[in-house]
């Protein structure tokens, strides 16, 4: 998983400082040139112009880069701050409004807003390091072209000229997505316990997600858009609308927290699910540092890529980034990918002659259980479709086994297989021997061991820093396994001829009883010729 970036955001306050008594000479804006704005551009635009007097500014009037009449309309028609304005004519009167309410901030979010989008002409553009203006106020605008992923437009600062810093305050969400792994990873990295980026599973089994969305400042906006678009691979059947949750969350985690599915809107759209909202502001105990979590399952079905390259998820969030114009038709930007994957494999199995194992044997017929001999393994198209309850014996002990549920050794090769499987430790068992061969009397235990990438980090897009090794072993023997294809392969033997029965069983019986028959037969016999020698006698 690749490091999430968080980029320029807001500025570090939306200042507006218009007391009349400020120095208002030709004066230095400097702009930081750190890597937090090394792809973003600034200008400046005169709102207000005037002399400069005894180090004051007066005789101020509508500056060079505002529409002055449609600025002051929209003053005026400000549903929160209108009234403050409804007597203003000019902009000296507008200054001396700003002037008697200098600390409000909420006042000075709308009037920035509103000088930007009322403002006229090309400005002065901004470099890093030192720039000089003359005398005036000014409207300073982040005016990237291009915001790249990560990353949001600044908000806009109003600000008498004086020596001014501007400092950047960076803050933009984030996403993350995690997928438990059920099995092998028992351990809270913060996220729950075994959730990471690496999984496997049995094809038919719910894969359970979680997409993890961070609350970023937003004081400067309106309104803010919150969108995750999360595309599935082929290999997993996204769940229903009704499947998928939303919750509001103080850590990483999901548990007793704010469900507020009702929030969002909810879509999916082939392998693609979208959640959004076109204001989070407006959800209850909404807060900066807090984390929007989606959660669903969806289902590892037939179309899974066996082995690698595995069966990659991506999510990226969309959201509000440009303060001025936030809201349901305000601009966006997105995060940079974030990435888990989900794993499935197969067992190949060659039956061969027990004394001459390059000869392999047809017609061979098993059932793959699960580890503890309850359920047996349905098979659709050779890979694995469910499990199913192991059918109860008859009377004298046999079972019939569902037809979908056997394997056949095939003609030539010998091989069977069943795609489609988690690792972890199975039981095949021989249902019918081949002609002329025995049939095993114990089930054989096969464990595949797929070393996965556990944890929260490997290499986006690079699938094999997340499978590194793949191995089986039947019985406690060395089988092979490949990564590439994700097969695990092994081989069974059957003996031919008839089958001795077992020590202590009653075969043995028997022949103690037939032993014990022919020994008597012989004492009488003896016994027998030694009488009818003395009668000849």
């Amino acid at each position: 998983m690749r490091p999430t970036k968080k980029l320029a955001s807001l500025l570090l306050a939306l200042v507006m400082v218009m007391s009349l008594a400020t120095t208002a000479f030709a004066a230095t804006v400097t702009l930081p040139s750190d890597e937090i704005l090394a792809n973003h551009t600034f200008t400046a635009y005169q709102i207000f112009s005037g002399r400069e007097e005894n180090g004051v500014l007066s005789d101020i009037q509508w500056g060079s880069g505002i529409n002055s009449a449609n600025f002051l309309a929209a003053l005026k028609a400000n549903a929160t701050h209108g009234s403050l304005f409804a007597s203003c004519t000019d902009a000296a009167g507008v200054a001396a409004v700003l002037s008697a309410n200098n600390t409000n901030t909420d006042l000075a979010n709308q009037v920035a807003k509103l000088a930007e989008a009322n403002k006229t002409g090309a400005g002065t553009a901004l470099t890093a390091g030192e720039n000089t203006l003359t005398d005036g106020y000014y409207l300073i605008v982040d005016t990237t072209t291009n915001i790249g992923e990560g990353s949001a437009y600044n908000a806009a600062l109003l600000q008498v000229v004086g020596n001014i810093n501007i400092l950047v305050k960076t803050d933009a969400p984030t996403v993350e997505k995690k997928v438990l792994e059920d099995d092998k990873r028992q351990i809270d990295d913060g996220y729950g316990t075994g959730y990471n980026d690496v999984a496997d599973y049995n094809m038919g089994e719910a894969v359970p997600f979680h997409l993890i969305g961070t609350v970023p400042d937003m004081s400067r906006y309106d309104t803010y858009k919150y969108i995750f678009h999360d595309t599935l691979s082929a290999g997993l059947t996204p769940p229903a609308t009704s499947g998928i949750k939303v919750y509001l969350s103080s850590d990483k985690t999901v548990g007793g927290d704010s469900d507020i599915t009702d929030q969002f809107t909810v879509d999916v759209a082939g392998q693609v699910i979208t959640v959004s909202c076109n204001d989070i502001k407006a959800i209850e105990d909404i807060a900066q540092g807090m984390y929007i979590i989606v959660e669903y399952s969806a289902t590892l079905n037939q179309d899974a890529v066996i082995g690698l390259d595995g069966n990659p998820n991506t999510v990226y969030l969309e959201y509000s980034n440009k303060p001025d114009q936030s809201g349901a038709g305000g601009s966006t930007g997105r995060t940079p990918d974030d990435q888990v994957i989900v794993f499935t494999y197969e067992l190949d199995v060659t039956k061969v002659d027990g004394r001459q194992t390059e000869t392999k044997l047809k017609d061979a017929k098993f059932v793959l259980l699960n580890a503890d001999v309850t359920k047996v393994a349905k098979i659709t198209n050779g890979k694995f479709d469910s499990w199913l309850d192991v059918p109860n014996a008859d009377a004298q002990g046999n079972i019939t086994w569902p037809a979908d549920s056997i394997l056949t050794s095939a003609e030539t090769t010998g091989l069977f297989s069943i795609a489609g499987l988690d690792d972890g430790t199975y039981k095949l068992r021989e249902i019918e021997a081949p002609a002329g061969y025995n049939l095993l009397a114990e089930n054989i235990t096969v464990v595949i061991t797929a070393t996965t990438a556990n944890g929260q980090g490997w290499t986006d897009g690079d699938a094999s820093s997340a499978l590194t090794n793949l191995a089986v072993t039947a019985d406690g023997v060395s089988g092979t396994g490949d990564t590439s294809t994700g097969i695990a392969a092994i081989t069974i033997a059957n003996n031919s001829g008839s089958t001795l029965p077992e020590t202590g069983g009653i075969g043995t019986t028997i022949f103690y009883i037939l032993g014990s028959v022919l020994v008597l037969a012989a004492v009488v016999l003896l016994v027998t010729k030694k009488r009818m020698g003395r009668v000849e006698k």
